[in-house]
Formats: structure tokens, C-alpha cells, sequence
């Protein structure tokens, strides 16, 4: 029997597409598994959280670190501390400049950062990329850097050996972290002058809240653990897409200035060479870091802006015309997914030109953050010296005159005692004069700001500027050492103290739909003809106000201080009551609020109460303590000796006597099975960062390079392609041979 040609054709052509499909299928799944295995590995270890970044920084780490060590003298000092080596970072041409004699530019030299082990602290190397030289290199003792991916690994090593962590996470090597590891500080604990990195899980026991973990990297133990309160997802339909890693570095020269900008690694945008009508006006203007504070930890973050931060670009750098001036507005935020997620670190930095010369330095966060009760302090440093040979001079108003000011100062606060025109500070720098005033936006008038006015150094900021310990605005407060300011360059550090609220009216919280009440700080720089001394009347007038008194050295504040109009705390109901005036964050209260916090276990009140202090009832005891918190203070809380002024004072105007009432009655009873509240967002619905780089950004790689294996498949999958295309095209058919 013979076999039709015909037949035999489409045999072949049939076993030639079975083979391209059972490739193309074996390829799709080879690519598939390999993403998983990606993003499991994002998600457990959380070294490669910081991973992306764009082709133009991209940066080999471990050959800078070997050209860093290849300098003698910087060898020696390594040798002499127990250093680590943790990060490298391409430097901008505004960073570079301190080093330009040496053949630093844009991104041609690098920052290289060891942290001494032993006595805390960085040693900061500059190595130019094109002469694999190390041009200069200094320590820095108060500096606590970023978390990175060289130092994920070894944190999550330390808090997987921890029991208690193992008891409550299990292996949290197999655990998916909802957070990136996060730099982070404990006022009451070592961790606010040594370096710290928390690392945040869901509660494996399905409650929706979130499991912190404190790693101490320089004791090599775990400081605390602890758990903050989850919240439920929100409609995103109001939130477009954006790209991950998106900046765009440029200049713009319109309404009289010229101005150029460039994204850093970790200090925002860094605006540089702001001049109007040709004559410059700042140097530079950046943002070294926002520190997060929450009274229930109590503690907080120290957050960093830029493309190798925690806190990343998103969604490019907008240049908006306004009509009679001009903005530059770039969004950084956490995760992809927000306001779905659990710390939602959403910040904007702008800056924005008017014709009439002035500049108007602004920082806004969308929140919540880890917890209801925050403070965010943005750290502004601009640079406002160089324009003049003569240097420059700082005048503070002060008790009622202007006053030249002759070495460093802070000023606190910086938005009361203000001239009658509402501004605080001048500058003078040469026959130039600015004046400077934060524009008030808290709808309680709580507005805060601390500012720093300081001599110009090349080692105090103009390059890269690493974190300090929490809580101590350090820097620019380090570098405060009483030099002269007339005819110097100056720097000016601006610190707003943005605070949160749960409660109306709504305050950095993003409730009840995303992209609303956000808190802003704005910061407003205008030239003026002169600086006049106001008249007795316009003193009078201004004075008519009460303003609090500044203080030269302030003590710390824990809290929002009581407002000057307190607001009610709305509910009619215990668990309304304690969730909105923030009890919950503090205090573990049967099954409402959070165990591990700042404050101590309220479930069995109703066995302590009475004998607490004598004389005092236990109800009688527990109405003193919401009126009168400072009154006695209980010795020992979850993470040591109880601290004063934590607990607000303000709950006896906030607070009817009913509602009083009820969370007395409530606390006097068997509170631990009183109430069984829903868990708030379950651990299905609470997004997690799923690391998507964006399409700018450089894919990211296996651990093993799997560009081989790649280029194999390809080519296998081509070459079967184009047999069966060429089958398919063959000119020996059967029809044409008959």
C-alpha cells in the first residue's frame, strides 16, 4: 500500500506544531515558575525590596565596596571597627559637586556605607566609578541608615533564632512580609540611639493585625515585639494606575526662574541652582528624611524618599503651569496598592516658582501609617548662600523687634511670635533680603515647625545626608555648634510636625476615601524691599492673640497636646467609644486594642482597680485616670517602667460624663469576654506589596543568572518556528511535483 504524499506533508507539519506548542508551553511555565519563586523570595527574605532601580543609577555594590577597600587608610580604619559593609548608592551631579575637583559629575562616583558595629555609626566612602579611586571618605557617629537589601538577610536571621518570635511566627523564613525592613526607632528602649530594623508579618492567627518584629542589628537581638491594628480595604476606583520608579530628571526656565532638578537616592528631589531674573536664590533644596512617630509604640520610623528608599518614586515627576508661576510635584509611595496596605506611606514633595520671585517649599502626606495616632516630621534642608561675596546675615523676629541673629539657632516653635505680617525669619544675602513664614493649614491651628539656621558647611548636607537617631532631630541639630552667621553662607533646615487625627476633623488619614484629608506643611520664601520695624499698635494688635512661648532647648513632646478647642469623641456605644478617642493603640482591653503597646493591660481592671491607690474606689481610680493621667503612674507596662505624658489630657473636655461612665462600668467588668469584635482586615483582604518594578526599570534576576537557560528556549522555540514556516511555504507540494 502506498502512502499519499499529502498525508506524510501534513504529518510533518502537525508533529513540528505539536513540538513549537509543547515548547512555547514548557517556556510560559519555565517563566511562570520563576516569577513565583521571584516574588516568594521578595516577599519572605526582603532583601530585594529595594532591588529596583533604574538602568541609569544601577549600580555593582560589591565592586565599589572592593575598590573602597583597595585605599589604605580607609582600609585600616574598617579594620580597626567591626564594620559592615551595607550600601552603595549612585551619586547626582548636585551631590558630586563637594568632590568635583576629583572628577566627580553626574553619576560617574558612588557612596559607599559601612556601619561601625561597636560604636554605631557610618563610614561614608566616595569612590569615582571611571578611575576606581577613592576620592574621600569620613565616619559619621549619629548617622542610622535605611534598611537595605545587604542587611535584610542578616535581621531576618537574628529575629528567626528569637522564641518568642518562633512562637508567634513560627519560621518566619516562610512567613511573607507586608512591609518592607524598615529603619526604624523606640523612644523607651536602645533602639533610639542605636540602629534598628522592624520587620512586619500578618498575625498568623487570622486576627488582621500586623506582628512588628525590632531587630537591634548592633546588639544582634530582637528588641521587641509588638502588634499594630490592620484596617479594611477601601475602594481604589479614585486612585489611577502608576508606574513604579518613574522620575524624570530636568530643568525648567519660565516666569523669571531657571531651575534644575534631579531624583536622589534617599533625599527626595534635590532642587538646585533656583535662579530668578539671574540672580540665584537657593542653592539647593532636598528633603533628607521624614521621620514617623507613634505615641503607642512609642516610636517610629525614620523614612527616606528617592530611587534606592523605602519610600520610591511613583507615577513620574509633574512640572505644572500655574498660571503665574510654575510647580515641580513628584508622589512617593510604599506600595503599589494603596490605601490598601498596612503602613501607608504616601508623600508628595513640591516646590513651586511664582512670578512675583517667591518660592513655596511644600510637603504633603496622604497617610494613615501604622497607626492612628502620628506624627510626621519632614526634614527640608535648603541651601540659601552663594548669590553674594559678602555672605549672609539671619534676622529672627523676636519679643516684639527684629533681631540679627550672630551664630546658630534653632527656633521652636516657628509658627507663633511671629511679625505682624506672620513671618518668623530673614535672610539677607547680600543686598537680596527673603522672608520666611509657614503658611498655617491644620484645621485646629496645631501647626508646628521647627527650623535651624545654620552656617554653611560642604560636610553638613550637601552631599547624601544619612538619618540620626529617632526623636532627636539629629541631623541638622548635630551640626549646631554655635558658629557665626553674619557674612556666611546659610543653610536653612525646616521641620514641620505634621499630627494625625482619627476623629473629626480628619487629619493625615485617608478615611472615608483615598486621596482625601492629607496634611500638608508649606513653607513660604518671598522677597521683600526691606525689613521694617513694625509700629507699637501693629505690635499690639498681633499680640492680642496668645501664642505660646518659644523654647530654646524643648523637652520632647510625646502627644498632641490638648487642643486649644478640643473635639468630642464621637460614640455611643464602649467599643465606638475606645476605638475613636484611641485608647485601643495604647492599652490591650479584652479583646479591643493591641497587646505589647505603650500602655498597660486594661482587661482586668476590675480585679486591680481598687487597690491600686488608697483611698480611691476603683471607680473613683479609673475616672482619675482618664481625667488626671499624670496623677499615678503605673510601674511596669509591656516593654518596661511606665512613662509619663504619653496619655493624652485632654479626655475630661473631649469626653461627656455618660461616656465616661460607660468605659468605667465597662473596664469594672469581665472585659476579656465582654466583647468579641470582627478582626479588621482579615489577613485574604490586606494587600501586600507584590514588587512589580515598572517598565522603565531593570527586570530583576534570579539569584543564579538564568541568561543562558533563556537564550536556549528562545532560540529552540525560533528555530522550530521557522521549520514549520518554512513547510508551510515549501515549494515541493505534491501538486507541484504532478
Amino acid at each position: 500500500m502506498s502512502i499519499n504524499p499529502l498525508n506524510r506533508r501534513q504529518r510533518i507539519l502537525l508533529r513540528l506544531i505539536l513540538i513549537n506548542v509543547a515548547l512555547l508551553s514548557a517556556t510560559l511555565f519555565w517563566y511562570g515558575q520563576q516569577g513565583k519563586n521571584i516574588q516568594l523570595a521578595i516577599a519572605k527574605s526582603g532583601q530585594n525590596f529595594y532591588s529596583y532601580t533604574l538602568p541609569g543609577v544601577a549600580l555593582d555594590r560589591a565592586w565599589v565596596q572592593n575598590v573602597a577597600l583597595t585605599d589604605v587608610a580607609l582600609n585600616q580604619l574598617l579594620a580597626e571597627t567591626k564594620a559592615t559593609f551595607i550600601e552603595a548608592v549612585r551619586l547626582t551631579a548636585g551631590e558630586s559637586r563637594a568632590w568635583a575637583d576629583m572628577g566627580c559629575g553626574a553619576d560617574n562616583c558612588a557612596l559607599a556605607t559601612f556601619y561601625n558595629l561597636d560604636a554605631g555609626g557610618t563610614i561614608e566612602a566616595v569612590v569615582n566609578l571611571e578611575t576606581a579611586v577613592t576620592v574621600a571618605f569620613w565616619q559619621n557617629p549619629l548617622a542610622r541608615p535605611g534598611g537595605s537589601s545587604l542587611i535584610a538577610a542578616k535581621v531576618l536571621d537574628i529575629a528567626a533564632a528569637n522564641a518568642e518570635v518562633q512562637a508567634i511566627l513560627g519560621d518566619i523564613r516562610q512567613q511573607e512580609q507586608v512591609m518592607v525592613p524598615m529603619s526604624g526607632w523606640l523612644f523607651d528602649d536602645a533602639c533610639r540611639d542605636q540602629w534598628c530594623v522592624d520587620l512586619t508579618f500578618h498575625d498568623p492567627a487570622g486576627s488582621g493585625r500586623i506582628v512588628h518584629v525590632f531587630v537591634n542589628v548592633e546588639q544582634e537581638q530582637v528588641a521587641r515585639v509588638f502588634y499594630t491594628r490592620g484596617r479594611a480595604n477601601q475602594p481604589t476606583t479614585a486612585i489611577p494606575p502608576m508606574q513604579r520608579y518613574a522620575f524624570t530628571n530636568g530643568c525648567n526656565e519660565q516666569y523669571g526662574w531657571n531651575v534644575c532638578w534631579e531624583m536622589t537616592a534617599h533625599d527626595g528631589i534635590l532642587f538646585r541652582d533656583a535662579s530668578y531674573n539671574e540672580q540665584l536664590v537657593f542653592a539647593s533644596a532636598k528633603i533628607s528624611q521624614v521621620e514617623a512617630w507613634y505615641p503607642s509604640w512609642p516610636g517610629g520610623y525614620r523614612d527616606e524618599i528617592g530611587f534606592n528608599a523605602s519610600v520610591p518614586p511613583f507615577g513620574d515627576t509633574q512640572v505644572n503651569d500655574l498660571g503665574a508661576g510654575f510647580e515641580v510635584r513628584q508622589l512617593f509611595t510604599e506600595f503599589t496598592h494603596w490605601p490598601n496596605c498596612i503602613c501607608c506611606y504616601r508623600y508628595e514633595q513640591i516646590m513651586q516658582f511664582n512670578a512675583d520671585g517667591s518660592f513655596i517649599a511644600r510637603f504633603e502626606s496622604h497617610g494613615p501609617g501604622c497607626d492612628d495616632l502620628s506624627v510626621y516630621r519632614p526634614f527640608w534642608r535648603i541651601d540659601v548662600g552663594g548669590s553674594s561675596a559678602d555672605g549672609g546675615r539671619a534676622v529672627v523676629w523676636q519679643d516684639g523687634a527684629w533681631r540679627e541673629a550672630d551664630i546658630e539657632f534653632e527656633l521652636f516653635p516657628f509658627v507663633d511670635d511671629v511679625a505682624p505680617d506672620g513671618t518668623r525669619l530673614a535672610t539677607f544675602d547680600g543686598d537680596s533680603l527673603y522672608t520666611w513664614q509657614m503658611t498655617r493649614t491644620d484645621p485646629l491651628g496645631l501647626d508646628e515647625a521647627r527650623l535651624f539656621v545654620l552656617q554653611k558647611k560642604a560636610e553638613e548636607g550637601d552631599g547624601p545626608i544619612p538619618t540620626g537617631p529617632g526623636d532627636t532631630f539629629q541631623p541638622p541639630r548635630q551640626w549646631l555648634d554655635e558658629e557665626p552667621l553674619p557674612g556666611q553662607d546659610l543653610v536653612v533646615w525646616f521641620v514641620p510636625l505634621l499630627k494625625t487625627r482619627k476623629s473629626d476633623p480628619l487629619w493625615c488619614m485617608p478615611d472615608p476615601e483615598p486621596g482625601l484629608n492629607q496634611c500638608m506643611a508649606i513653607l513660604r520664601v518671598a522677597p521683600a524691599a526691606e525689613l521694617r520695624q513694625p509700629t507699637l499698635a501693629e505690635i499690639e494688635t498681633a499680640r492680642a492673640t496668645p501664642v505660646a512661648t518659644p523654647t530654646a532647648v524643648p523637652t520632647p513632646v510625646l502627644t498632641p497636646e490638648a487642643t486649644p478647642t478640643p473635639r468630642p469623641v464621637e460614640g455611643d456605644d464602649v467599643a465606638d467609644l475606645i476605638l475613636n478617642a484611641g485608647c485601643g493603640s495604647c492599652h490591650t482591653i479584652g479583646a479591643l486594642g493591641e497587646a505589647r503597646k505603650v500602655g498597660p493591660d486594661l482587661t482586668y481592671m476590675d480585679d486591680v482597680a481598687a487597690g491600686r491607690v488608697p483611698g480611691l474606689s476603683a471607680t473613683d481610680y479609673l475616672r482619675q485616670s482618664i481625667l488626671e493621667p499624670n496623677a499615678f503612674i503605673v510601674p511596669d507596662c509591656p516593654n518596661g517602667p511606665c512613662l509619663a505624658n504619653i496619655m493624652p489630657r485632654d479626655y475630661g473636655q473631649r469626653l461627656t460624663g455618660e461616656q465616661i461612665d460607660l468605659i468605667v462600668d465597662y473596664l469594672l467588668t469581665k472585659v476579656a469576654t465582654a466583647v468579641t469584635p470582627a478582626p479588621i482586615g482579615a489577613t485574604t483582604s490586606l494587600s501586600t506589596p507584590k514588587a512589580q518594578p515598572a517598565a522603565k526599570t531593570t527586570p530583576l534576576s534570579p539569584t543564579a543568572d538564568n541568561t543562558p537557560a533563556v537564550a536556549i528556549q528562545i532560540l529552540l522555540v525560533t528555530l522550530v518556528l521557522l521549520l514549520t514556516l518554512f513547510r508551510l511555504a515549501g515549494k515541493d507540494a505534491p501538486e507541484a511535483r504532478e
